[in-house]
């Protein structure tokens, strides 16, 4: 497990950064909720909402009036836009993962150790998995703490909710490490990955508002990770089963692309 060792001592920094980053806003606006409750920021959001575009309200996830004095629903509406920071974050690991040492003039130490290509590939995929879990965990913690003290949830309620907000990105991050380890598997290098990453992220984002708001396109949505998760579907609906056929495809057939692909490249020393 010396890579996996490896990579992770190389990319804690940033997952730290990272983590510390969306902890501190999803604290602080968990902070903002009891100020939601009051009859007059509940009359403001009202009028506000009236004036606005239907179209616009579907695309931003409210086609249906949400009361942000429930905490599911202040909360839930604040985490699908969260979402796109800890997708970028997953999405960005894995572009880098196999293509960094190639970039920094590092590969030849890493080969010049007793281990295979098999096993560079799986324990880096391993070592980008665990980081990504660890973030998600510790989002979670400050979550719960969030719900528990601005809010009238129990511990256990609170667990329960947290726990199906990021369970479900746990899934969708994996879909887009996936795909993030295809691309790293075809790069000559690293750099312009943040673009790559962006791309990804924000491609699928641009699809599912496409599919929002022309119902002839409308079979976009499966294709966006990011649609599954929306706060009013997830908790109503949860992810449907043809989003799990098409998110689980798709790890499956980037990672066993980027397996191949691998195995069989020419690196660069």
């Amino acid at each position: 497990m010396k890579v996996f060792q490896l990579e992770l001592r190389n990319t804690w920094k940033s997952t730290l950064k990272w983590t510390v980053a969306l902890c501190i806003p999803v604290f602080m606006l968990l902070a903002f909720f009891p100020s939601m409750q009051s009859e007059s920021m509940k009359r403001l959001a009202g009028a506000k909402l009236e004036g606005v575009d239907p179209a616009l309200l579907e695309i931003l996830g409210l086609s249906e009036f949400m009361d942000f004095s429930l905490i599911t629903n202040y909360f839930g509406y604040v985490f699908q836009y969260m979402m796109l920071a800890v997708m970028m974050y997953a999405a960005l690991a894995a572009v880098n993962s196999l293509i960094k040492e190639e970039t920094d003039g590092t590969i030849e130490f890493l080969y010049s150790k007793p281990v295979s290509r098999d096993a560079v590939f799986l324990q880096k995929s391993l070592s980008n998995f665990l980081s990504f879990l660890a973030m998600l965990v510790v989002l979670s913690v400050v979550t719960v703490v969030g719900y528990v003290s601005f809010s009238e949830c129990g511990i256990m309620e609170s667990i329960k909710e947290v726990g199906i907000f990021y369970g479900s990105a746990l899934y969708v991050g994996v879909v887009f490490m996936s795909l993030g380890i295809l691309f790293s598997s075809l790069l000559r290098s690293s750099r312009g990955s943040s673009g790559i990453a962006a791309a990804i992220v924000f491609g699928t984002f641009i699809m599912g508002i496409i599919g929002v708001v022309n119902d002839d396109l409308g079979f976009l949505t499966y294709f966006s990770p990011l649609d599954w998760i929306k706060a009013q579907k997830l908790m109503t609906e949860g992810i449907r089963g043809e989003e799990w056929l098409i998110g689980i495809s798709t790890v499956l057939i980037c990672f066993f692309a980027s397996y191949r692909i691998y195995k069989k490249r020419d690196l660069r020393l």
